[in-house]
């Protein structure tokens, strides 16, 4: 039987049709018992296709639905990972603004426990011998001048006072083979002595050979100098070398000021 129909199933639903529509033109009549009769059958074979058809469209809406909020859901997260990325990004920058800030406050603490007056003083003489190493400046210690006393120009630091007259003093000047100031790479915090070597380069000691130092890398005091406040320019690294051992770096910095043409300093003092 199941064969017949489907053999024949297109002709079956085209009479079915057929049917339908005849008994649609009927039921427009006035209304009787065969009208009636009918107009029942229709409605006994159309509600249940009204029934699935409703039952699919119902389907199909919440299908719809369930895509459309799948699709506001991944937009939904696409924009939390990027708030999450800015996010690490904004936490990465506080985090370093924070390191910032409390070497600035270890700074000034320092400043504070310190307080520096300059007294400025001029270049009144020079050893031939000796150009870039020692000069003779108009201070000495009725002008309040100690020995020891640091010594910078508004460029970085020039060196110490070796000798104090009544007034008058030498100043051994940062390229004197016996002049040396604790100093640190201003980029990576790697601290070590700069000292000078008789020429108008510096050298920087005491640096291991793992050590984050690199070439134009600035160095400045550091703060376990007596002499100097912190961060004052020392002058710009210009070579960078393993020593034989690999043990330790050379270091080689080009000073912050030109002593060839030094003419004005100023002698710190820590005010009692």
């Amino acid at each position: 039987m199941s064969d017949f129909f489907w053999k024949w199933r297109r002709e079956i639903l085209f009479s079915l049709l057929i049917v339908i529509s005849f008994g649609l033109l009927i039921s427009q009549r006035k209304p009787d018992f065969f009208s009636q009769s009918i107009r029942q059958g229709i409605t006994l074979v159309v509600a249940p296709l009204q029934k699935f058809s409703t039952q699919s469209f119902g389907h199909l809406r919440a299908f719809m639905s369930t895509v459309s909020s799948l699709g506001h859901l991944k937009s939904e997260n696409e924009n939390l990972h990027r708030q999450v990325q800015t996010l690490k990004l904004e936490n990465t920058r506080l985090s370093e603004q924070a390191h910032e800030n409390g070497l600035l406050r270890e700074q000034l603490g320092y400043k504070q426990r310190q307080k520096w007056k300059f007294v400025p003083a001029e270049v009144i003489g020079r050893d031939p011998a000796s150009w870039l190493e020692t000069v003779l400046i108009n201070r000495g210690s009725a002008d309040g001048v100690r020995l020891g006393a640091g010594v910078i120009t508004p460029d970085g630091v020039a060196g110490r006072v070796a000798d104090v007259q009544l007034y008058s003093c030498t100043v051994m000047l940062l390229p004197h083979v016996q002049s040396s100031v604790a100093g640190m790479v201003e980029r990576s915090r790697i601290p070590g002595t700069v000292k000078g070597t008789g020429t108008r380069w510096l050298a920087m000691m005491h640096v291991a050979g793992s050590d984050d130092v690199q070439m134009h890398d600035r160095v400045v005091t550091y703060n376990v100098s007596s002499i100097f406040p912190p961060g004052l320019p020392v002058g710009e690294i210009s070579q960078v070398a393993p020593t034989e051992n690999g043990l330790m770096l050379f270091i080689r910095i080009k000073p912050q000021i030109n002593f060839q043409t030094l003419d004005h300093v100023l002698i710190l003092q820590v005010e009692e």
